[in-house]
């Protein structure tokens, strides 16, 4: 479908005229830390559930994945789903803290002034989660593949602060696929010994993949197919159903088909996008 065509020599549209000539309220496709929605598919169910039970449990969880499936799109998600009555979230993205960082942050995070001393600390965290009681802290570290061992081993530490009979919080570590190899290691056993859950969020199924691309043009305002079939094949076999290489096809192939004032997204602007993403460029141009 096209548009009414533009003069040669007018001035390429701007965004909001594209968005406009689209009827969009937003531009799709596009990341927003504000929105609390998630496309789950049958593995993001899967973590979803895991991590319920390991904030009710206290346990030690870890979601793994490949960089781009959605581990922080998740997390972040169900972290603004929790109960505050019951939960209290904590994300620490820092992931090149020391022993000594870990706490200090932790105890920032709590609203407490760190001190000097490691001692004084400790016995601040402690007084500090008795009060939260029945509050369960939910701790969640992204990136954990990068945090140092010394930082972890602090971690695993500080779980059994306070001599309970459960933990004194609940933990989840996010990383890539090798974080549960890593953590076998000697040097982190201890707290391998303690993950009750572990799960990995795979690629979308390729029959997901249009479903997917629509739940994210309706959230942006259009209740319409707006891709040709071949277009949805070539972004299923381009993208290998990683949801940000997706997403990163799906808006530069948009862009490329609105600024041709063409109204549906066909294979020849799959085309031009694979050759903008270099997430799938370099996918394609492997020999």
């Amino acid at each position: 479908m096209r548009a009414e065509p533009a003069s040669r020599s007018a001035k390429p549209a701007a965004l909001d005229d594209l968005l406009r000539t689209w009827g969009l309220r937003r531009t799709p496709f596009a990341s927003e830390d504000k929105t609390t929605e998630l496309f789950a598919a049958a593995t993001h169910r899967e973590a979803l559930n895991l991590l319920d039970t390991t904030a009710a449990l206290r346990g030690v969880m870890m979601l793994t994945g490949t960089p781009g499936t959605g581990k922080s799109t998740l997390i972040k998600t169900w972290l603004a789903g929790l109960e505050p009555k019951r939960f209290l979230p904590l994300l620490i993205t820092q992931s090149s803290l020391s022993a000594t960082g870990v706490l200090e942050i932790l105890l920032a995070k709590l609203g407490e002034r760190a001190r000097f001393k490691r001692s004084t600390n400790l016995l601040l965290l402690e007084k500090h989660l008795a009060d939260l009681e029945p509050i369960t802290l939910v701790l969640v570290l992204d990136d954990a593949q990068n945090f140092p061992g010394p930082a972890l081993e602090e971690l695993r530490l500080l779980l059994g602060l306070g001599g309970r009979h459960r933990s004194a919080f609940a933990l989840v570590l996010l990383g890539d696929d090798y974080l549960l190899g890593s953590l076998r290691l000697s040097v982190q056993r201890a707290l391998f010994s303690r993950i009750s859950a572990a799960t990995s969020l795979a690629p979308l199924p390729h029959e997901d993949i249009a479903a997917y691309l629509n739940w994210h043009v309706s959230r942006a305002g259009l209740d319409r197919d707006i891709f040709a079939p071949a277009a949805v094949d070539l972004l299923t076999e381009a993208s290998e159903g990683n949801p940000r290489t997706l997403g990163l096809l799906a808006q530069a192939a948009w862009l490329c088909a609105a600024r041709q004032n063409m109204l549906t997204i066909e294979a020849d602007h799959i085309h031009t996008a694979l050759r903008q993403v270099p997430a799938a460029n370099a996918k394609i141009t492997q020999p």
